[in-house]
C-alpha cells in the first residue's frame, strides 16, 4: 500500500525468438520520504554489448539521480535523463567497443499524494489503460511518427513505415539530449503499462487492452504480454512493467 493507492507492481523482460542477446533494462526505485515510486524502460542499441550497457547506465543513473536530486518532479526527471545522456556519452567516447551505444528511455515517476509525471526519449511507451480503452501517453520520437505529426502519412501507413524504428531522439548518442515530459492523470482503477517496441510492434492495442485487462494482476499480466510478444514473432527483445492502480481502503 501506498498512500492511498493500492498498487500491483511486476516488470518482465525477454530476448525474444530471434536476438541472441537482450539489450532491454527495467527497474523501480521507492522513495518513501518523497512518497514516489520511479519507473523505468530502456531499450538499448549499439554492437558488442553497447546498447546493453547503454540501457543498464540509463535506468541506474535514473534511479539514484531522481533519489538525490533537488527540484520538482519534472525538473528531476530531465536532469537524470541528461546526466545519463552524458554518462553514455563519455564512456562510449573513451572505448570504441561501445561506439555509438545509446538507449531509448521512458519513465513514470508516479506519485503517491501529489501529481505524477512520464519522461520519454526515443519509442519506447506508456500506455494508460482505463475504463476498457487503451491510450498512448508517449509521442514516439521516430521518423514516421514525425511524418504522421506533420500530416505527411497516415497513422496506418505509420504502423508499417520502413523507417517506424528509426529514431530522432536518443539518450547517449549525442552530447545533448531533448526529454519530453507530461504530467499524468492517475485514478483508481487505471492500469499504467511501460513497455519497449518489442512488446507494441508484435502486439495491436486492442490486445494489449485484452491481455492487462484480463489478468488478475500486474506478474500476470506482464507474463502475458511477454508471451504473446514471443508468440506473434518475438522480433525483438521485449520488456513490460506493469502498475495496476486500486483505491485503499
Amino acid at each position: 500500500m501506498w498512500g492511498r493507492w493500492l498498487l500491483s507492481i511486476a516488470g518482465s523482460s525477454h530476448a525474444g525468438r530471434v536476438r541472441q542477446s537482450n539489450q532491454d533494462a527495467f527497474d523501480r526505485f521507492d522513495d518513501p520520504d518523497r512518497e514516489e515510486i520511479l519507473f523505468v524502460v530502456a531499450d538499448g542499441m549499439g554492437g558488442h554489448r553497447g546498447g546493453e550497457v547503454a540501457s543498464a547506465m540509463a535506468v541506474g543513473t535514473l534511479g539514484s539521480m531522481n533519489r538525490e536530486g533537488e527540484g520538482d518532479a519534472p525538473f528531476r526527471l530531465c536532469t537524470a535523463i541528461e546526466r545519463a545522456n552524458s554518462e553514455i556519452f563519455a564512456r562510449a567516447s573513451k572505448n570504441p567497443r561501445l561506439a555509438k551505444m545509446g538507449t531509448t528511455v521512458v519513465a513514470l515517476l508516479f506519485s503517491t499524494e501529489g501529481e505524477s509525471f512520464v519522461a520519454h526519449v526515443g519509442d519506447s511507451r506508456l500506455y494508460q489503460l482505463r475504463d476498457g480503452s487503451v491510450n498512448p501517453l508517449t509521442d514516439d520520437h521516430t521518423l514516421a511518427a514525425e511524418l504522421l505529426r506533420n500530416g505527411e502519412i497516415t497513422e496506418a501507413e505509420a504502423r508499417t513505415h520502413p523507417r517506424r524504428s528509426v529514431l530522432t531522439r536518443s539518450v547517449g548518442v549525442g552530447k545533448r539530449v531533448e526529454v519530453e515530459v507530461s504530467s499524468v492523470d492517475v485514478r483508481a482503477g487505471d492500469a499504467f503499462l511501460l513497455c519497449s517496441d518489442g512488446i507494441y510492434e508484435m502486439l495491436p492495442e486492442d490486445e494489449i487492452r485484452k491481455i492487462v485487462a484480463s489478468a488478475p494482476d500486474a506478474h500476470t499480466a506482464v507474463a502475458w504480454l511477454v508471451d504473446a510478444a514471443n508468440q506473434g514473432g518475438g522480433k525483438d527483445n521485449s520488456t513490460a512493467l506493469v502498475v495496476q492502480v486500486s483505491e485503499a481502503r
